[in-house]
């Protein structure tokens, strides 16, 4: 079912200096509420590298917004969840986890529908027509989109958080707060063919090319891990807080990226990693998401509430900062079109999907 009023809200919702199109009591409010926040910052203060690369300078020209598109229920549900919107096959169709629901949006014909799902959901990946969701209880839902099957399976009997699952190749990944990675057969019942034990909760991983697994948690530390000699290849020291975001560039698997709760983001050459490539601190916020685009060429940073900065991945000389109202619980690249992404953002004036492209 189209919905009217939601096609009329995001037709006018084209100002690229107020993509939400909220009124100016409405930023003023966000506004003071942020200064209050950051009046209690907790966090300690990133770590000052030097870098292989130079300064990062300004570069408000590498992505344009094109359309805000105004969607019920984007919020996160808990604040490990920032890994909540995902695209895979079907084309313009977005999924957004929101407690015990999945919203599917299409952005081509506006329309928006919310089906009950049965757990409450961290962070969700679609790859193909699967849709895989983490749960909260030590569950795992497995929903095929074209025929509307669900497999629930209990992987950690302890009920522990599953903090992420996400797909690479035929493989799906997921970690939890014991400490554990698994890798499985999504396409053979589930069937786990590693499993992994750290000492601290993980809150993230990423694969590359060669089978290593990077990963962080909470404690310090960034670590990555060979599959294949079962063993811990380097650790480093990126970060003043725990860590929380790791991402591989899906074209150099040697280039690592890292975020923290101490609001900075550190890039590493895997092949000289004494010296990190580049260091990106933010606006005093914690760093909960960051996400490549599709050919690796620029690097996506979320901060948990304001802004969202884009590094041009080349040399990680330049940045685009994205200001907006809300908090970011997800960021998607366009399975058709690497050119495009998008991020679900959420305040209490509004939530829906930003839409940029270059």
């Amino acid at each position: 079912m189209i919905l009217q009023p939601l096609q009329q809200l995001v037709f006018i919702n084209r100002d690229k200096k107020n993509l939400q199109g909220l009124t100016p009591y409405q930023r003023q409010r966000y506004n003071d509420h942020q200064q209050q926040q950051r009046s209690y910052k907790k966090f300690k203060q990133p770590k000052k590298f030097s870098t292989q690369f130079p300064q990062i300078k300004k570069d408000d020209t590498q992505y344009e917004f094109r359309i805000f598109h105004h969607v019920t229920n984007m919020k996160s549900a808990h604040f490990q969840s920032k890994y909540t919107l995902s695209m895979g096959s079907i084309p313009n169709l977005l999924l957004h986890t929101y407690f015990d629901q999945i919203v599917f949006y299409d952005v081509a014909k506006l329309k928006s529908e919310t089906t009950r799902i049965p757990l409450e959901a961290l962070g969700l990946d679609v790859l193909d027509n699967i849709c895989a969701v983490a749960g909260m209880n030590g569950d795992i839902l497995l929903i095929n989109l074209l025929n509307g099957t669900i497999d629930k399976q209990i992987i950690n009997t302890k009920r522990d958080f599953i903090n992420h699952v996400h797909f690479y190749q035929n493989y799906l990944i997921a970690n939890d707060n014991r400490g554990i990675i698994r890798i499985f057969d999504y396409q053979n019942g589930l069937k786990e063919i590693y499993q992994y034990q750290d000492k601290a909760s993980v809150n993230l991983t990423s694969v590359n090319q060669s089978k290593q697994i990077a990963f962080c948690g909470d404690r310090l530390g960034l670590n990555v891990l060979d599959v294949q000699s079962d063993s811990i290849i380097h650790n480093l020291d990126p970060h003043s807080e725990f860590g929380f975001a790791v991402a591989f560039n899906p074209c150099k698997g040697y280039e690592l990226a890292s975020s923290s709760e101490d609001g900075s983001t550190v890039i590493y050459d895997l092949r000289s990693p004494k010296l990190p490539l580049q260091q990106f601190i933010g606006s005093d916020f914690p760093i909960y998401n960051i996400t490549y685009s599709k050919n690796g060429s620029h690097l996506f940073l979320a901060e948990s509430n304001s802004y969202l900065h884009i590094l041009n991945a080349s040399h990680y000389d330049s940045v685009q900062s994205i200001q907006l109202y809300g908090e970011i619980s997800g960021i998607a690249n366009d399975t058709y079109d690497e050119n495009r992404f998008y991020f679900s953002t959420s305040c209490s004036f509004g939530d829906g999907i930003c839409e940029f492209s270059k």
